[in-house]
């Protein structure tokens, strides 16, 4: 999973903001799902939901599998 560069990041908090501007909070949450999780809020989800659900979660992973690797959540 590639790591997004913080204009890419940028853009998808601008247009969340402006579905969110618009009243479309699916669509405000879908693109905020995008954003890459910070490493540290992953390993939390990891321990309290597990690593199943957390997987399933639907968040991004990137910077997480950067930092710790692939394995991750098996470890």
């Amino acid at each position: 999973m590639p790591t997004m560069t913080k204009e890419e990041k940028f853009k998808i908090i601008q247009d969340s903001l402006a579905a969110a501007d618009r009243g479309d909070t699916e669509e405000e949450e879908r693109l905020l799902e995008k954003l890459p999780l910070a490493p540290h809020l992953a390993l939390a989800m990891k321990e309290m939901l597990g690593p199943e659900e957390t997987l399933n979660s639907g968040s991004n992973f990137s910077e997480v599998e950067a930092k710790y690797g692939k394995d991750w959540l098996s470890t």
